[in-house]
Order: C-alpha cells, then sequence, then structure tokens
C-alpha cells in the first residue's frame, strides 16, 4: 500500500532545480560561455535566469590571422529571464522553445535584446541532463545586432 503511494504522489520533472552550464560558437566568430538557474515548472516546461559572456574575434586585415593581443578586444556579457515551453517529450528526453529578454554590454556599450530558439535535453538516470542549444538573439543599441549559433551544455541538478 505505501508503495502504491508513493507512485501516484511522484511527479518527475516538476519543481527540479539545475544549474546549467554551456560553451559553444555563434556567427559570426564569436565564441560563447553561459551558465543559470532553471527552474522546471509543470507539464515538463521551465523558467531560466541566465548570465552569458562572449567575445567576437576579428582577423587582421592585413594577413588574415588572428592574434592574442587582440583576441579579446570585442567581449561582451549579458543576463536575461527565458520561458522554455516543451514542444516534444520522449521518455528520457524533452525538446523546448526557448524565448526571452536579456540585457548587457558589449565593450562598454548597454543594449538589451531578445533571445529565441530551440533545446534538446537528454536526462540520464542520476537526473543530470545533456543539453544541445540552437540559440538567436537580436540586440538594440549596439552593432553587434544578430548572434546565432550552438552550444552544448549540461544541467546538475541540486
Amino acid at each position: 500500500m505505501f508503495s502504491l503511494l508513493s507512485v501516484i504522489s511522484t511527479k518527475a520533472g516538476e519543481n527540479d532545480d539545475l544549474f546549467t552550464l554551456n560553451i559553444g560558437f555563434l556567427f559570426n566568430s564569436t565564441l560563447n560561455a553561459t551558465f543559470g538557474y532553471e527552474r522546471e515548472l509543470s507539464y515538463g516546461n521551465a523558467l531560466e535566469l541566465y548570465g552569458e559572456v562572449g567575445n567576437r574575434w576579428h582577423k587582421d586585415p592585413k594577413d588574415g590571422k588572428i592574434y592574442k593581443d587582440d583576441f579579446w578586444k570585442d567581449y561582451y556579457w549579458d543576463g536575461g529571464l527565458l520561458y522554455k515551453k516543451v514542444l516534444r517529450r520522449h521518455k528520457n528526453s524533452v525538446f523546448r522553445a526557448r524565448l526571452g529578454p536579456h540585457f548587457g554590454a558589449h565593450t562598454a556599450k548597454y543594449f538589451f535584446g531578445v533571445e529565441g530558439g530551440f533545446e534538446y535535453n537528454y536526462i540520464f538516470s542520476s537526473g543530470i541532463q545533456l543539453s544541445l542549444i540552437q540559440k538567436n538573439e537580436v540586440n538594440f543599441l549596439h552593432g553587434d545586432t544578430f548572434r546565432n549559433g550552438l552550444l552544448v551544455g549540461v544541467k546538475i541538478p541540486f
């Protein structure tokens, strides 16, 4: 009887708290790292509060090479809030759409923008999740208006 009641009251994936860490490349020549806190909601939807740092590198116009002295000169940082809506749920995975605002600075110029994209998570029996994220950003008030690309990451429950 006790085991039957514990099975009925169990809600897999609801109200889980996760630490997220993602790294990847965005178009055009941008290295990106994202970290955040994700809270899973009912029916597999989620909210994520995140921060990210990135750097867009440039080739030297004279010889086409990338020099380490100039590599970190076009950096940015930002943070935002994402709502993640489930599009498809499988036994050990979930496919979500992501959408939300973000705010930050790009080489000391402030900006705001909107992020959207898709996320595929594979969930291991330990609760750790492996993520593949397709990311699109539209930013306003500075020259780096569009960013899109792929990130790979991990989500660790706590």
